[in-house]
């Protein structure tokens, strides 16, 4: 695995950790509070997105359809710790180089 590859891949990790202890931490938050809870998913879809693009820019360097995975990616932090077990499963795909480190 490349350089690159092993930094977006660990980012994307990062981001789907952060999103769910931010979940965890601000759904006790704003119920002790008396707040609505829509923006504990609206918080962890954010952080969402920064795991997303990693997932997007991981699956380019493994040779594969960035586009296809991100956009899967961003719908949800479920849908992206499924890609990211996927694409750790999976590998790059046969013959492919990726760009040089």
């Amino acid at each position: 695995m490349s350089t690159a590859s092993a930094r977006h891949s660990r980012l994307a990790l990062v981001f789907l950790i952060g999103a769910i202890v931010a979940a965890l931490i601000a759904a006790p938050l704003l119920s002790a509070v008396g707040i609505v809870q829509w923006p504990v998913f609206v918080i962890a879809w954010l952080i969402n997105l920064g795991a997303a693009w990693h997932l997007g820019v991981w699956a380019g360097l493994q040779g594969r359809s960035e586009f296809a995975f991100m956009l899967l990616a961003a719908l949800g932090t479920v849908a992206s710790i499924v890609i990211y077990v996927l694409l750790a499963v999976l590998g790059p795909k046969a013959g492919s180089q990726g760009p040089a480190a």
